[in-house]
């Protein structure tokens, strides 16, 4: 009866076993997939807002042709971040723009 026992139930024990711990490992998986897919559309999003702000604060003040120093340098962490995520070379040219400006008018009282 003990072999038997042995036999049959342990193989079924460590069938169920390993059924379950697959079970876990495939949802593990399927987790990971999502949390990654999620974490990518975050920095997509993210920037796509830093291109957009980028651009909005170039179209303001090269029209009053002059940037404030602390949009500068504002700008400049905007740019920094979104190289970091990725972001291309098509805010190159806005951000040298932007820096070739003044940062107040000339003749204009402090």
């Amino acid at each position: 009866m003990l072999s038997f026992i042995t036999t049959y139930w342990l193989e079924a024990l460590f069938g169920v076993i390993l059924a379950g711990l697959s079970f876990l490992v495939k949802r593990l998986f399927f987790h990971a997939k999502t949390a990654r897919t999620v974490t990518t559309a975050v920095q997509t999003g993210i920037t796509c807002m830093l291109r957009d702000r980028m651009i909005h604060n170039h179209e303001k003040y090269m029209r009053q042709r002059c940037c404030p120093l602390a949009v500068r340098e504002s700008m400049e962490d905007m740019y920094c971040a979104y190289k970091a995520l990725g972001g291309n070379g098509a805010i190159d040219h806005i951000v040298a723009e932007l820096n070739d400006l003044p940062t107040i008018l000339k003749g204009e009282n402090q």
